[in-house]
């Protein structure tokens, strides 16, 4: 009975040691935009204790941009989405590591907190897409300053959206429990006590395999088709640089590796946009009233998403190139 009571005790006190970890990650300072820090893994890691090393970095980037997001801050945004996108392909990549279905709830919130910020991301873009074209067109159309409003409007209202979910007690205890959840799967049985330059060798061979395949006749493929080889572009990117360190022997073979990636991320974001752009302009066009205020946007709108679309052809093209980049790239993990 003792015995059990020292054990309670011993149980109590490891958890409240990482629950004041996880608390930590909420009560830090941080500038208005916190990056991501470099990620260095020992060669002798297991891959139980890379996640733990590689979950933690994306943590932190998620919870220090808390004061920037709240503070209105676009880059905080940004990379409190870059940060979700990082956790989220760490939890992707390291999959083989963990017990069917032991993440399934973190996987749910993380996809929670990610819709919360989309919006605001999206206003973003397309304000800042049509402040360039007011500024290469100088466009005096009807409904031109009204749609400038109405984008300001739609993305202050987006972030006081992405601010009160960042600012909820769901946000803390997404951090809280997932430092917990992190520190706990460092149990080394099984797949997780296996060298992680093993599991980095595996999973970089075949996703780049996956992404250029997924490139091969890339103009053939619809919206959503681009946006899920753009998510697997995206993890094979954080991939690298989750490993780089890994290999570290080959610097010069790694950054061309990144920089074909780094160009195919560009140009599949730039076609998101459009894609996403087409979408709200045929919503608002459905819902364009007779008023001429409504048609003035409206009309505004049309205008504005064909201009943009001018430019799809051209990253189509560009992709082509850059997907025999990317076969070219030396295998820098081999």
């Amino acid at each position: 009975m003792a015995e059990q009571s020292v054990l309670t005790v011993a149980a109590d006190a490891q958890l409240a040691r990482r629950l004041a970890q996880g608390q930590a990650l909420i009560c830090a300072k941080a500038a208005t935009d916190f990056h991501a820090e470099p990620i260095t893994l020992d060669r002798k890691s297991t891959s139980a204790q890379a996640l733990f090393v590689v979950a933690s970095s994306c943590l932190r980037q998620i919870a220090l941009n808390q004061p920037g997001v709240l503070a209105g801050s676009p880059e905080a945004l940004h990379q409190m989405r870059v940060g979700l996108r990082r956790l989220r392909a760490a939890l992707s990549i390291f999959k083989r590591t963990l017990k069917p279905g032991e993440l399934d709830d973190l996987k749910r919130e993380l996809v929670w907190l990610t819709e919360q910020l989309a919006g605001a991301r999206e206003f973003d873009a397309m304000l800042e897409s049509h402040r360039k074209f007011d500024r290469a067109t100088r466009a005096t159309l009807a409904g031109e300053a009204e749609l400038r409003r109405e984008l300001t409007q739609r993305r202050h209202e987006a972030f006081a959206a992405a601010g009160r979910a960042v600012a909820s007690a769901r946000f803390e205890r997404l951090i809280v429990s997932s430092a917990v959840v992190f520190l706990s799967c460092t149990d080394e049985d099984g797949l997780g006590g296996l060298p992680v330059r093993a599991l980095a060798r595996r999973a970089l061979k075949r996703r780049r395999q996956h992404v250029l395949e997924g490139l091969e006749g890339f103009e053939q493929l619809d919206a959503r088709e681009r946006h899920q080889l753009r998510i697997r572009v995206k993890k094979l990117r954080y991939g690298t640089e989750f490993f780089s360190s890994l290999f570290a022997r080959s610097r010069r073979a790694q950054a061309r590796f990144v920089r074909a990636l780094e160009g195919l991320q560009d140009t599949l974001g730039r076609l998101n946009d459009i894609a996403v752009l087409r979408g709200t302009a045929a919503t608002w066009l459905d819902g364009a009233t007779s008023a001429p205020a409504s048609a003035r946007i409206a009309f505004a709108m049309g205008v504005f998403t064909e201009s943009e679309q001018a430019g799809e052809q051209s990253c189509i093209a560009e992709v082509a190139k850059l997907r025999a980049q990317l076969a070219k790239a030396p295998r820098f993990w081999r």
